[in-house]
């Protein structure tokens, strides 16, 4: 839901939420002053805003592995009717990975465990994200 949100947002907001360097405060009056214009009843703008807050902690506490991840679309009651597929073992992927794996401290994981772009989705299957600055979505999606 993160990069749902972010994909459609300026150049300046996609660095902004994407930056080690934007701060708690600063992270916390862009998401008031965004909070009523952000679709899905703000759940994208959530997920950005916990990623971001996600590189904070990898910058402030550097000993400290703090990575965040995407399970997938999971099929649960909460989504049924709306595409789901992956059963809720098979959204554990990504969890096992930054939990058993070999990850590094304020990346961003995709379903299948494998580093994503946080501005645009990552199908699964697809190449692991590179952290070019401005990810091209045909590089990343079927």
């Amino acid at each position: 839901a993160a990069s749902m949100f972010l994909k459609k947002q300026s150049k300046e907001k996609k660095k902004f939420y994407t930056s080690k360097e934007t701060t708690w405060e600063e992270l916390a009056a862009a998401v008031e002053e965004d909070k009523d214009s952000a679709s899905m009843g703000g759940y994208g703008l959530s997920k950005a805003a916990v990623t971001a807050y996600t590189l904070q902690q990898s910058q402030r506490y550097p000993n400290l592995l703090c990575t965040s991840l995407s399970p997938g679309f999971i099929e649960t009651n909460m989504t049924k009717g709306f595409g789901a597929k992956l059963t809720p073992e098979e959204g554990t992927v990504s969890m096992k990975k930054c939990l058993f794996g070999s990850v590094v401290s304020g990346n961003y994981y995709g379903s299948d465990g494998l580093r994503s772009p946080m501005t645009i989705g990552r199908d699964p299957g697809m190449p692991e994200y590179e952290g070019e600055a401005n990810p091209e979505q045909t590089k990343y999606n079927r």
